[in-house]
């Protein structure tokens, strides 16, 4: 706006004659242009790449993955591709009844299918990784509280709901010349002394109990035994045997903010298999021999000389094709993203394993504590409860007889698969791990019979196929904030109404690390982040890892020394 007013000569006063006026206007300004590339601020570009670094949500995840497995079962098959392609055991006994045992090769386990000619099938190299294994990126998604579990211990079996907590078993017992009340759990409690415990059946009303102790003598004993003082319960609430379930309280006067949740973590796909590039590692095997040896013309079924391989030792690089971004996601506790998982599925293109029992699965699956020294009855094919949720598909092959091969279908993103049976308390904003989701592959003793008379509930091979990689850590402390003070309160707080305030724990920063050295400095180029994991994924046979529960008759975890060794 003019900071000049004009005044017609012909008003400055009455009979004013009209005259030619004219102003000098100075030409000043208090405005400039901005040069562009000038700036009048130092900008540290320390600061500024640590600021992107902190804000990016882009990933290029590489997992190494050493790959280790037994391959432990011997059959017989009339399929001819199969049978002249075995690692034979007795071939001269073999030879003169005309039945051919052995084991399947190496190449019908590993990551890597090469296209060695058996008559089966023609395996296209560029599809090599993609035969025997899907794989996958997955992370938390959602929890479900009502998923039906089961486990056996000492003969008996317990059936419960996840929501329901950990499933104990009763018996007396006397510390310390105190009369003790103990609680053999089917998995590790996670408890400490003096918090509580919250029964599945109460004594006079009474539910929530202060445990007393931990252990009952036996090494290992303390992560699956808790105690509460026998104050001289009568009846028979507490008799010897008795089964049921308990959830960990922290704080008896504030019973139910500080109660634990127990559910099965399910997992959703982000990026499936057609998005990861897997190579194999260079020069670099795992620590186990390759077992090789020469199978002569003489004593072979088709009189054939070849080498033949029972297990390998390669190691293998997954990354991906295409960029993680995480933006927009949050976890199954509505959490940032802290971990995502490489998982890793059966696929049996070959037809070895997977025949469906019930409503077309074959692939089953449970946790830790379904797996024990003999085969459990929860992996019965009968038993729906232990079925995955991933269907097969087939195909036929015809030489003497018309064969079917079943082998699993690939995920697509966006699928669901269960995980971990987990623990997460409110209060305290911490999730624990209780028990490892589980997968089992049995062979199709259609094709290839492992044992002389087929029954429904087989032996055959685990594994754990949810592989983590950490991208952030939570910090080790709680922050809170009054119930009036809302601003910088992230979504996932959790507000308690006895204490007036949010409680959440924040993610660190990258860089950054606290007193217990949990942090993450993953690499950072070209606006994103490089995080890197190197794991094991291992293929278990039956009874050869299983969760070994102190009970103090037959303990397996015993120490080679005792404590003052």
């Amino acid at each position: 706006m003019s900071d000049f007013t004009i005044i017609p000569s012909s008003l400055q006063y009455k009979s004013a004659p009209t005259l030619d006026q004219q102003i000098n206007i100075p030409l000043e300004s208090n405005q400039e242009e901005m040069v562009q590339y000038v700036r009048n601020t130092t900008i540290s570009l320390q600061q500024l790449y640590e600021d992107e670094r902190q804000a990016s949500v882009r990933f290029r995840p590489t997992f190494k993955i050493d790959f280790v497995y037994d391959n432990t079962y011997t059959g017989t098959t009339e399929y001819a591709p199969f049978r002249d392609d075995l690692y034979y055991v007795e071939p001269t006994q073999s030879k003169v009844s005309g039945v051919w045992k052995g084991f399947p090769q190496y190449y019908e386990f590993d990551f890597f299918r090469p296209n060695i000619p058996t008559g089966h099938l023609n395996y296209v190299p560029k599809s090599a990784y993609t035969y025997n294994w899907t794989y996958y990126i997955t992370y938390p998604y959602q929890n479900d509280y009502t998923k039906q579990l089961q486990a056996t211990y000492d003969n008996k079996t317990i059936n419960w709901v996840a929501q329901d907590g950990i499933p104990f078993i009763i018996s007396s017992s006397v510390e310390g010349g105190a009369s003790v009340i103990s609680f053999q759990c089917l998995m590790a409690h996670g408890l400490t002394e003096n918090q509580f415990v919250e029964l599945s059946f109460d004594y006079e009303n009474q539910r929530i109990f202060d445990v007393f102790s931990l252990g009952n003598g036996n090494y290992g004993s303390s992560d699956y035994v808790f105690n509460i003082i026998n104050v001289g319960y009568t009846g028979n609430t507490f008799f010897n045997g008795r089964t049921g379930t308990f959830r960990r309280v922290v704080d008896a006067d504030n019973p139910i903010e500080t109660r634990s949740k127990y559910y099965v973590r399910q997992h959703r796909v982000l990026k499936n298999q057609n998005d990861i590039e897997i190579t194999k590692t260079g020069f670099e095997l795992n620590a186990f021999q390759n077992q090789k040896k020469l199978e002569f013309s003489s004593i072979t079924p088709n009189n054939v000389t070849r080498i033949s391989q029972k297990t390998s030792s390669f190691n293998y690089d997954f990354t991906l094709s295409n960029d993680l971004i995480l933006s927009g996601l949050t976890n199954n506790l509505k959490q940032e993203i802290n971990e995502i998982y490489l998982t890793i599925v059966n696929k049996g293109f070959s037809g070895y394993f997977n025949r469906p029992f019930s409503n077309n699965v074959g692939l089953k699956q449970g946790w830790l504590f379904n797996i024990n020294r003999d085969v459990s009855s929860w992996w019965d094919d009968n038993n729906v409860l232990s079925n995955s949720n991933i269907g097969v598909l087939s195909y036929n092959k015809t030489t003497n007889r018309t064969y079917t091969f079943y082998y699993n279908r690939v995920l697509n993103e966006g699928d669901i698969l269960d995980g971990d049976f987990c623990e997460f308390n409110d209060y305290y904003q911490v999730e624990r791990v209780v028990s490892p989701y589980v997968q089992k592959i049995k062979f199709n003793q259609n094709i290839f019979a492992t044992v002389d008379q087929p029954n429904s509930n087989p032996q055959g091979y685990y594994y754990f196929p949810h592989l983590p990689m950490t991208l952030k850590y939570y910090s080790d402390y709680v922050e809170t904030s009054p119930a009036q003070q809302v601003e910088n309160i992230p979504s996932w707080a959790y507000f308690s109404t006895t204490d007036q305030q949010f409680r959440w724990r924040e993610p660190y920063l990258y860089g950054e690390f606290d007193n217990l050295n949990r942090g993450v400095n993953y690499p950072y180029l070209n606006q994103a982040h490089y995080p890197f994991e190197n794991t094991t994924f291992k293929l278990f046979s039956e009874g050869s890892n299983y969760q070994a529960i102190p009970n103090g008759v037959n303990l397996d975890i015993q120490p080679l020394i005792d404590d003052c060794e």
